[in-house]
């Protein structure tokens, strides 16, 4: 079975064990053994997600933005702030 196809039977038995928790919430019955197998599934699928977008060529790249405003103050040092009546 491809990962393709895995994410797709997760994500179909994802959305079966929505409707049977919405169900059970309200008739009022305890869902605990759906709710843990719901987290179990979604941390397959995380899984799944993050090995396909693993590899070098499909991850994001980091912007350039610099040194932030706060940063860029503090890096001037106490005496230019004091003299500048910039205290922080």
């Amino acid at each position: 079975m491809s990962k393709q196809t895995l994410r797709k039977e997760i994500i179909k038995e994802i959305e079966r064990l929505n409707t049977t928790i919405d169900r059970k919430i309200i008739k009022g019955k305890p869902f605990e053994k759906e709710a843990r197998h719901h987290r179990e599934l979604l941390m397959t699928l995380r899984s799944l997600q993050v090995e396909e977008s693993s590899t070098y060529a499909e991850r994001p790249r980091r912007s350039c933005r610099g040194k932030s405003p706060v940063r860029r103050k503090l890096s001037k040092g106490i005496l230019a702030r004091v003299f500048t009546m910039q205290f922080a």
